[in-house]
């Protein structure tokens, strides 16, 4: 072999590697006004049959109809959400796999888990879908009429009044922990993996009272003694908010869609527009509205600062509650 051979043949090693690299990446960056030209897979990683499901679904119909490509809701429930997120975070960054969950395994799971089995940086928030604003809630025939009744049952009781929640350190479980910090009382805590199976024990009576999503209380027999925002809400107006009883407020779920923080820039933004359009749809508002829910839409830039601010709180209030870590 000449010493010109020994030289060509690196340099057509070269020319392969360099072309499969440019392949590999071409199968990534999809012109944005074809995407998407194949079904999208959507995560919720929590289980079937809570309020986030059921937004999660009419958002996934409505989406298809939008785009003519069916978008399927897979449920993949584990940890709080972060089995979901662990599973985006190595998907395929094509915008093919989303992630559709409050942002709970990125602001609050961090605080429970010593090792996190994916890194924040991994995940890209494209844009926000809903608030999920929680309730603490009873069964209609309850004697406890009041929250202030239930405070009063705690302090006589302390840690047998019983309440299920959406897992540790979840949004519930932390409202409700600033609440027993904030009035010096206990409850008994149990983890659910969503609101399906804790709405049965609370409408049974295994459980003294849930703090669902009020978007999973519809139609079903209940007393709302609180919904645990700044505010009242439109879809049970007669019913104080935490703020106006004097009590802390954590915030609520801030639910949207994530993808892998590698997809291309030209398919976030796209997906960015089609969460806009859906969620200014009258079909979804109205799908919305028969969930209890509001639609309130916020693009990437400010669904990332929002999700900041939030991860800042929590790391102010969490390691105060000292919750054991996974």
């Amino acid at each position: 072999m000449t010493h010109s051979s020994k030289l060509l043949i690196p340099l057509k090693l070269r020319g392969l590697l360099l072309c499969t690299g440019l392949a590999a990446s071409a199968a990534y960056a999809q012109p944005a006004d074809t995407f998407p030209s194949q079904p999208v897979q959507i995560i919720l990683p929590y289980s079937a049959g809570g309020g986030v499901d059921a937004m999660a679904r009419a958002f996934a119909k409505e989406a298809s109809s939008m785009t003519s490509q069916q978008w399927v809701v897979t449920n993949r429930e584990g940890a709080g959400g972060v089995v979901g997120f662990t599973t985006l975070a190595k998907a395929r960054p094509d915008g093919y796999t989303i992630v559709f969950s409050p942002a709970s395994p990125l602001t609050n799971s961090p605080f429970l888990n010593t090792n996190m089995p994916f890194k924040g940086s991994e995940i890209e928030p494209v844009c926000q879908v809903f608030e999920n604003v929680f309730a603490i809630a009873l069964k209609e025939d309850s004697p406890i009429r009041s929250l202030t009744d239930l405070l009063a049952r705690a302090q006589i009781r302390p840690a047998a009044v019983s309440y299920g929640h959406a897992g540790p350190a979840s949004i519930p479980h932390l409202s409700m922990a600033a609440i027993e910090r904030a009035t010096a009382v206990k409850f008994n805590p149990i983890a659910y993996r969503g609101d399906g199976a804790m709405m049965t024990d609370v409408m049974g009576g295994t459980l003294d009272f849930g703090v669902p999503a009020i978007s999973s209380i519809g139609g079903k027999k209940l007393r709302v003694l609180a919904v645990l925002a700044d505010k009242r809400q439109p879809a049970l107006p007669d019913v104080p908010s935490i703020a106006e009883l004097g009590y802390p407020v954590i915030s609520p779920g801030l639910n949207g869609l994530y993808v892998p923080a590698s997809t291309p820039r030209s398919v976030v933004s796209k997906l960015e527009a089609i969460c806009r359009k859906v969620t200014a749809s009258p079909a979804f508002i109205e799908s919305a509205k028969g969930l209890l829910q509001v639609p309130q839409f916020l693009p990437a830039t400010q669904f990332k600062t929002r999700i900041a601010s939030t991860y800042k709180t929590n790391a102010s209030l969490v390691p105060d509650l000292k919750l054991e870590k996974n």
